[in-house]
C-alpha cells in the first residue's frame, strides 16, 4: 500500500508485438495517478483521469480446461479476471498466469506468424475452475503501458 503522499504502484501485463511483429509479454506500471475527489463530497483517493477510449464491454466465461489456440486479439482490449485463473503465452515463450483483479492489455492485433506458424498468443484456463473475464475493448495507442518494468 502506498503512503498517503505517494502514488500507488499498479501494474498490468501487456501482450504486444515487437519490431518484427512477433508477440512479447511484459509488465508495465500504470502511471498518471493523482489524489483527487472523484465522487461528490467523498474524501480524495488515488485515481487516473478518465479515459474516453473504451468502446464497449462484455463478460466471457471459459470452462475448466478451455484452451484458445494461437490467435490475435480481435481488437486492443483490457482483460480483467473476475474469478478463476487463466494464462496467456506469447511467441517469445513467456507464459503468464493471472487471477482476479490482475489487468492484462491485449495489444497483439498486428502480430505476424513466427517460424513455426504461430501467430499472436495462446490462452487458456488454469486449474479446475471456470474463469470469468471482464473484456473492455479500447481504441488508441499503447500509451497506457509506458512504464515498462520487465
Amino acid at each position: 500500500m502506498a503512503a498517503q503522499d505517494e502514488a500507488p504502484a499498479v501494474y498490468q501485463t501487456h501482450v504486444t508485438t515487437d519490431t518484427r511483429g512477433r508477440t512479447v509479454t511484459h509488465r508495465c506500471r500504470i502511471e498518471g495517478f493523482s489524489m483527487q475527489r472523484t465522487i461528490g463530497g467523498s474524501p480524495p483517493m488515488w485515481a487516473t483521469e478518465p479515459d474516453s477510449d473504451p468502446v464497449s464491454r462484455s463478460i466471457w466465461v471459459m470452462p475448466p480446461g478451455w484452451e484458445g489456440g494461437w490467435h490475435t486479439n480481435p481488437q486492443r482490449q483490457i482483460v480483467v479476471p473476475l474469478s478463476g485463473r487463466w494464462w496467456v503465452r506469447t511467441q517469445d515463450g513467456v507464459r503468464t498466469v493471472m487471477g482476479p483483479g490482475e489487468m492484462h492489455l491485449g495489444d497483439d492485433v498486428d502480430a505476424v506468424p513466427d517460424e513455426v506458424g504461430r501467430v499472436g498468443h495462446d490462452s487458456g484456463t488454469e486449474g479446475d475452475e471456470a474463469v470469468v473475464l471482464l473484456m473492455i475493448p479500447v481504441a488508441g495507442d499503447d500509451r497506457s503501458c509506458s512504464g515498462i518494468v520487465g
